[in-house]
């Protein structure tokens, strides 16, 4: 098998690696409150400890809206509790106990920020009095006026965290409001304009308080409905100078949705207020290469022509696809959309959705069937220590840098990234190939030997011997492995 040479050059720099994430939504509540301490402390080592997990340096709480109180015909684990249950009610701070249990666990062991999440305004908020829009919703499901209400609520969270030592880094208010969300889980949209009136109440309460947290938005449901029109049109190879962008709600009749990078980063009032930040969803996006490379550049492109070098964070993925997989098929398709949202999008942070799942669908790092047997069962897959392959080694502050190989291989993906702090250099290799691969990295002088681990059907995240930075790198079939230089 012919030797792949591989180039590594630290001079030519790209974004800065801010964090890689998941979510305690849904699951954790309840396992949290009914779990015994030891299967609690094997989930949170799987998810945040360095040493025996993967060690995520971001995690996502679930701030709820009451949909356990008023959706009650939904899946129980998707109806979320609320910290204040009525507008005239007293904050219950015993609510999320699930949640904050694992939010402690993961501080515990090192985490390193924190982002509150929310999916719907409380129920109180809402016009319909759920946890989800209806027909009769219009635009939004939030009462109209309630913006400072709502605001007011969020802040108070944030508040009572920090005080307790927990503090949020991060705030994300509204998700993927281009959909509908009328049913099934908690939800709300809003318009374009309907956003911005919660960004501004919600970054004059932060202020107010002093609070150092920042506002994530818009958690877009989809990457094209990023795009402004006309890149959207060129992006899809469309002549009609009239076409647009016309899924999710954009054809409804409620205002206008998406077009969300002009929207956010282009006007300037905004993009201060968001902290010259962006985040999106890469769901249904890598099915081609259209989609898993053009797609991603065209969304930089266009975030660079409002605000060149504005950070983009992927917040939220799975494989929207039934039948879980504890193997490396899925752990692959994954590894093959984390590198090209970190190399095509440029993506300073990547977040997966849920972080334990009971359910049949590709949507879980670990699974377990407690729902079913209430056996607290724990069954990592494969995609969880694929994600660890980056999430372990490129730590917040890490720069990705050129990796270029002498021959392009598309069942080969090479990324490179040295770390801010000291000389190490990491290389994540995506290898989806049916037979080994042989490396020679180039990278200078300055590296004496590489650390390998390995990901594969044989192997969860496995060290292997070091290997000497002259000699090749043998790369397993349909793995992904990580080398660390020493």
């Amino acid at each position: 098998m012919p030797e792949l040479m591989v180039h590594i050059d630290t001079t030519r720099r790209y974004q800065r690696i801010e964090n890689f994430g998941a979510s305690g939504t849904w699951s954790l509540d309840p396992i949290g409150k009914e779990w015994t301490e030891a299967s609690k402390n094997i989930l949170a080592d799987l998810l945040f400890s360095r040493e025996k997990g993967i060690g995520l340096s971001l995690w996502r709480f679930n701030i709820g809206a009451g949909g356990a109180l008023t959706d009650q015909l939904w899946d129980p684990w998707r109806g979320a509790e609320v910290f204040k249950a009525s507008e005239d009610a007293e904050y219950d701070w015993s609510k999320h106990a699930g949640q904050q249990w694992f939010l402690r666990a993961a501080k515990k062991r090192g985490v390193e920020r924190f982002l509150a999440c929310v999916y719907s305004p409380p129920v109180w908020m809402t016009k319909n009095g759920h946890a989800h829009c209806d027909k009769q919703s219009g635009s939004t499901n939030l009462k109209p006026g309630y913006e400072p209400h709502f605001a007011r609520f969020l802040a108070d969270v944030l508040e009572h965290f920090a005080k307790e030592g927990l503090p949020f880094h991060y705030i994300s208010p509204v998700n993927e409001p281009n959909w509908e969300w009328e049913g099934g889980q908690e939800g709300c949209r809003y318009n374009n304009e309907d956003l911005k009136r919660v960004i501004h109440a919600l970054y004059a309460e932060i202020r107010s308080r002093r609070l150092a947290t920042e506002i994530v938005v818009p958690e877009a449901g989809e990457l094209v409905s990023l795009l402004d029109d006309e890149i959207y049109r060129r992006w899809a190879r469309i002549e009609d100078a009239r076409a647009a962008y016309t899924h999710g709600n954009r054809s409804k009749g409620w205002g206008m949705y998406g077009q969300y990078i002009r929207e956010l980063l282009g006007d300037a009032e905004i993009r201060r207020k968001v902290g010259n930040r962006l985040c999106a969803h890469s769901y249904w996006t890598d099915s081609s290469l259209h989609l898993l490379k053009d797609l991603r550049r065209t969304v930089r492109e266009n975030i660079d022509r409002y605000a060149p070098g504005a950070p983009y964070w992927q917040t939220e993925y799975c494989v929207m696809e039934h039948r879980r997989d504890l193997g490396m098929d899925t752990a692959l398709r994954v590894a093959r959309v984390i590198h090209y949202d970190l190399t095509a999008a440029n993506a300073s942070a990547w977040h997966w959705w849920l972080a334990v799942s009971p359910y049949d669908y590709k949507d879980g790092l670990i699974y377990t069937d407690y729902r079913q047997t209430g056996q607290q069962n724990i069954l990592p897959s494969k995609t969880l220590w694929v994600l660890g392959n980056f999430s372990r080694f490129i730590r917040p502050g890490a720069v990705r840098v050129h990796a270029e190989p002498s021959e392009v291989e598309e069942h080969l993906l090479i990324s490179a990234y040295t770390q801010t702090r000291s000389p190490r250099l990491v290389c994540v290799v995506v290898h989806r190939g049916e037979k080994e691969a042989l490396l020679r990295l180039d990278a200078g002088q300055k590296v004496e030997q590489w650390s390998l681990f390995i990901t594969s059907a044989e192997h969860d995240l496995a060290c292997q011997p070091a290997v000497k930075a002259n000699r090749e790198v043998v790369i397993p079939p349909r793995s992904v492995v990580t080398l660390t230089s020493l």
